[in-house]
């Protein structure tokens, strides 16, 4: 977010790592999923962290409008 010190708008959580099963997502989804995913990087508010012991699924919810 431009013009916010990162100190003020970041934030770490001190988790014990969970490891997950990785649970596949349809095409439709994992279309959908792409899409926002980039939206998000394109606008910088969120960069990608590899984690090689940690793994969160991703849950799709509908907005309710």
């Amino acid at each position: 977010m431009s013009g916010i010190d990162s100190s003020v708008v970041c934030h770490h959580l001190a988790v014990k790592p969970v490891v997950q099963r990785k649970h596949k997502l349809g095409e439709e989804r994992r279309k959908v999923l792409d899409e926002e995913v980039q939206k998000l990087k394109d606008a910088r508010f969120i960069n990608e962290i590899k984690y090689l012991t940690w793994l969160a699924n991703t849950v799709l919810v509908n907005k309710a409008l």
